[in-house]
């Protein structure tokens, strides 16, 4: 019973761990691949390459708009589904540590989270 409720503690702990890494990781997307920025650098290359009028650029407004709304869906789906991914194989490797491995499992997440939030905040 009591490593159950070790396992069941630890299990919750990795998953709360994985949530907020996903909001550490959101918080990097939302400024480092920002869409607007994307999207503007395209507008400004495909003008001067294309050498695009302000009517073609009127025109594709809408376009673009899209393009930016699209890409907002694509970061965040991609996002949910690698954080879920994570904490699936976490949980997974969890059931079957003793409960030295699962100490040691918990440090190397909380290294891991510590070294993500590093690495974002340069």
């Amino acid at each position: 019973m009591k490593k159950l409720l070790i396992l069941g503690s630890l299990i919750c702990l990795f998953t709360f761990g994985a949530v907020c890494g996903f909001a550490v990781a959101m918080r990097v997307v939302k400024n480092n691949l920002n869409e607007d920025y994307f999207v503007r650098q395209r507008i400004a290359e495909e003008s001067r390459r294309l050498k695009l009028t302000s009517e073609q650029l009127e025109k594709a407004k809408s376009s673009y708009e899209q393009l930016k709304r699209d890409l907002v869906t694509v970061k965040s789906d991609t996002l949910q589904a690698i954080t879920m991914a994570i904490i699936k194989q976490s949980t997974e490797l969890a059931t079957f540590l003793d409960s030295e491995q699962l100490e040691e499992f918990k440090k190397l997440n909380d290294e891991r989270r510590a070294r993500m939030e590093k690495n974002f905040k340069s």
